[in-house]
């Protein structure tokens, strides 16, 4: 049976059976796979720390024709995100990134951008950036991503520039202007379009040149879960643990 091998991303992993792991895995050539590492959770196993959460790794696996679980055979560790989770907001972050990218994305239907989003925000956070801004980080580009990004420049019903605060728009494909709007619930001042702007032109290494206060990237998070639990249809359970 011929072994395929991908760059990838652990996202998580759980027990399985009585020595066996189930590996959720986001791949640079397939996107998502799960698949069953045998032997995983034996002492001394030849996975070592390999499949830990976020774990940027070389994994070996086969698949069987009508099974939708491969059958992961090795797994080399390239860059480890184990120092990450001992700090519990990090934790909380990635947790979160996992979730929903696994709640979203198709199965084994390959997204490079996504992949470089996760391994470039794992790097990132090695590097010391903060968790409060590599959260709005990864919402903007996993918006972007997958296409329900909104306009958050154009007014949705008059169809004008919008200059100053606008609003969510009820259905969460775009946003009114303070004349057009009725439901103020998610606002987007000036100053989360700023903070937007300079998301969508940096990496996430890079520190904002922003004077953002800790509340202004809480409300732009609000207004980027909005349109996610919106779209999803339910909550994220990971969600609840962010208070940034």
């Amino acid at each position: 049976m011929p072994i395929d091998q991908s760059e990838a991303v652990i996202l998580r992993t759980q027990s399985f059976a009585e020595q066996d792991k189930l590996v959720v895995f986001f791949s640079r050539e397939k996107g998502l796979v799960r698949g069953i590492a045998k032997g995983a959770r034996k002492f001394n196993n030849r996975f070592g720390s390999s499949l830990e959460p976020f774990s940027i790794v070389r994994i070996f696996y086969y698949e069987k024709e009508r099974q939708d679980l491969v059958t992961v055979s090795n797994c080399d560790l390239l860059e480890s995100a184990f120092e990450l989770f001992s700090d519990r907001r990090m934790a909380c972050f990635f947790s979160y990134l996992a979730e929903l990218t696994e709640k979203f994305s198709p199965y084994r239907a390959g997204e490079e951008k996504l992949y470089r989003l996760l391994v470039s925000l794992t790097r990132a956070a090695r590097a010391g950036q903060k968790v409060e801004y590599l959260v709005r980080y990864f919402e903007y580009w996993f918006l972007k991503i997958n296409g329900i990004l909104p306009d958050f420049r154009t007014c949705q019903k008059c169809h004008h520039r919008i200059i100053n605060t606008a609003w969510l728009e009820p259905q969460k494909d775009g946003v009114l202007c303070d004349r057009c709007a009725r439901d103020k619930k998610f606002e987007l001042s000036p100053r989360l379009v700023q903070a937007i702007d300079w998301i969508k032109k940096n990496p996430p290494e890079v520190p904002p040149d922003l004077e953002l206060e800790a509340d202004d990237w809480k409300k732009l998070g609000r207004v980027f879960q909005a349109i996610i639990v919106f779209h999803l249809e339910e909550r994220p359970r990971t969600l609840d643990l962010l208070d940034f």
